[in-house]
């Protein structure tokens, strides 16, 4: 099972009260419940009931999620929240139990649990997330307690009240906004111009990326690789695949209109979009010109007169820089400046004012300054989500 199907639950554990309408608060306790019931004597325990093995297998299949990351089919349950807190507690006992008490684990039919239905919700086809692998992964954590809490666990009061002392790690994709008006300002911001990311960033790019057979590299024409014994352009075939579709969607579809919300939800999941600081999420940072530094930003949706140094910076892409101002020569590129794309005044209609000048696009623009409309765009859905969140 790879790393990133394990790494996938704890969104799922996190999501699925919210896609079926029925998360309940928890209360806050001054302390965490004590077990009614002591534990089984450790020397009784069947070996594979262990106090280390209940470690093992917590730390295996729910803590990753819990600190805090990662992606999940949760994600395209499309619910208005995601939070962590709703079953993540003090320690695997307590978790366990409030996953019972909320009714979403079925001791007597473990397959048939309601956590795992959630899971299997998640798109099959998409190109981010293997449902089936966090379904197995779930169901192995659930019959591994099934067979074991009660010896390890002892009974557990109040299971669900044990997870308030510490802050939630829970992720919160859709904040305040609804979903259809995130979906709004994602699609005339990103999927309107996704050309530039189309072309790695699909399962499609990385097909018609794939040619025939090799053993070495050697094999290979131009920039191939030998990747997995076929010839790839290696952009595609390394490049997470996060957008659902490789052509212009269509508003009025509703088919594309869930191309366009899984791609959404891939963003959000997969970490690109960074609500305390959104100018350095990395749906900006990498494909900006590396190390360029903006020091203004200025556009349709956008106003940022002074940003701090250091905030959103360029950093590596992988591949060539897709925010690049025209610039393709490292060594000619510019390493800061002012972005300004607005479109308020067109030269002519009066003077530009003080400060300004006119640009080859027709605009009244700050003097010397840079213009890329898809990265302000995306600075816009950036700072939209930011607001969502409650930044």
């Amino acid at each position: 099972m790879s790393p990133r199907a394990l790494s996938a639950l704890a969104l799922v554990v996190s999501g699925s009260l919210r896609c079926s309408g029925a998360a309940p608060s928890s209360p806050a306790p001054t302390q965490p419940p004590t077990p009614t019931q002591p534990p089984t004597p450790t020397d009784l325990l069947p070996p594979e009931c262990s106090d280390d093995q209940l470690s093992e297998m917590y730390d295996r299949y729910v803590e990753p999620f819990v600190s805090g990351a990662v992606p999940s089919s949760c994600s395209q349950c499309h619910m208005t929240g995601i939070d962590l807190s709703l079953y993540a507690q003090d320690t695997p006992c307590q978790t366990f139990a409030c996953m019972v008490e909320l009714g979403v684990v079925d001791l007597e039919a473990p397959t048939s649990s309601g956590i795992l239905e959630q899971i299997l919700m998640g798109d099959p086809s998409s190109s981010v997330f293997d449902v089936g692998a966090e379904h197995d992964a779930m169901l192995e954590w659930i019959e591994w307690n099934v067979a074991c809490h009660e010896a390890t666990c002892g009974e557990v009061e109040s299971a669900c009240s044990a997870g308030t002392g510490a802050p939630s790690t829970g992720q919160t994709p859709i904040g305040d906004c609804s979903e259809q008006d995130l979906l709004g300002v994602f699609w005339d911001s990103v999927l309107v111009d996704q050309g530039r990311c189309t072309i790695c960033h699909t399962a499609s790019a990385a097909e018609q990326g794939t040619f025939g057979a090799c053993d070495t590299t050697d094999d290979c024409e131009l920039s191939q690789e030998c990747l997995e014994g076929l010839c790839r352009s290696p952009g595609p075939y390394y490049a997470p695949h996060m957008f659902e579709a490789d052509h212009l969607l269509d508003w009025s579809d509703p088919d594309d209109q869930q191309l366009g919300m899984n791609t959404m939800y891939n963003i959000v999941a997969l970490g690109l979009l960074d609500p305390e600081v959104p100018l350095s999420s990395l749906l900006l940072t990498k494909p900006l010109l590396e190390g360029f530094q903006p020091t203004a930003i200025e556009g349709p949706g956008v106003s940022m007169a002074k940003i701090p140094p250091g905030e959103g910076v360029g950093i590596s892409h992988g591949g060539t820089s897709k925010f690049n101002f025209g610039c393709h020569d490292p060594a000619e590129c510019p390493t800061s400046g002012v972005v300004d794309c607005r479109t308020e005044i067109r030269c002519g209609d009066a003077p530009c004012p003080d400060g300004t000048a006119c640009t080859e696009a027709g605009y009244c623009r700050t003097v010397g300054s840079y213009c890329d409309e898809t990265y302000v765009r995306y600075v816009r859905f950036a700072e939209y989500y930011a607001e969502c969140s409650g930044r």
